[in-house]
């Protein structure tokens, strides 16, 4: 018997698939499998598109992933079956929503750094809107200084923040922050790969990582590296 308010697996990629192979899924579809996958939503589905909808319209403002990139995100964390992620670069919340949706369905928790107060200000409104507020741990300042006083190893790191600043990063997070088998994913890796040009180089050739530069829009991309299980 199907349980009120939830849609079961099966049902979902049913009626899911005319998207066809490799397309994307409506947004529709999109936020009905997210209620799927986290079971009881605290948001509807059609409240989570009207919200992702008007962030798309305010994105140009603020440093942001466009929509397939977030997506793609939220597929990563569903896929690795990620349970505590980092986001270096909040800005006003959208891809903040992505990953809080995401761990959802994981079960798991964001932290969240963003060094404008009005911005950390506005993206939590926007995570209260969607319902996903409990997921999420807000921390205001500079990533630089924040980042050495977290305790607990993630799973996933995705950096947004500082384009020159990443190889600093990737120091204070290695090797105690990013557990073992974890992600390091790096934004804009393809559009200001000039900025990001000794982090790159640094991550492409570390021996305890595997890199590969992924795209989910046409004019820029990720760097994705995983970190070795056993150092080389």
């Amino acid at each position: 018997m199907k349980a009120k308010g939830r849609i079961k697996r099966r049902e979902f990629l049913r009626t899911s698939g005319a998207a066809g192979v490799g397309g994307w899924l409506s947004g529709a579809a999109l936020m009905r499998g997210f209620e799927a996958e986290a079971g009881a939503a605290s948001t509807k589905p059609e409240s989570l598109e009207q919200i992702m909808a008007q962030l798309d319209a305010i994105s140009s403002q603020y440093p942001s992933a466009p929509k397939d990139e977030g997506r793609f995100l939220n597929l990563l964390v569903k896929a690795t079956r990620a349970r505590r992620v980092l986001e270096l670069g909040t800005a006003h919340g959208y891809t903040t929503i992505w990953l809080a949706l995401a761990l959802e369905a994981t079960g798991g928790s964001l932290t969240t750094i963003e060094i404008l107060p009005e911005r950390v200000e506005l993206a939590r409104k926007h995570m209260a809107d969607a319902g996903l507020t409990a997921r999420v741990n807000f921390k205001q300042g500079d990533a630089h200084e924040i980042v050495p006083t977290l305790t607990d190893p993630f799973e996933i790191a995705y950096l947004d923040a500082d384009k020159g600043g990443q190889v600093d990063y990737f120091k204070k997070l290695l090797p105690r922050l990013l557990v073992p088998g974890g992600l390091l994913i790096a934004h804009n890796a393809i559009l200001l790969a000039d900025k990001m040009k000794d982090y790159l180089e640094l991550v492409r050739h570390h021996p305890d990582f595997d890199t590969v530069i992924l795209r989910a829009v046409e004019d820029d991309g990720m760097a994705v590296s995983y970190r070795h299980r056993k150092a080389a």
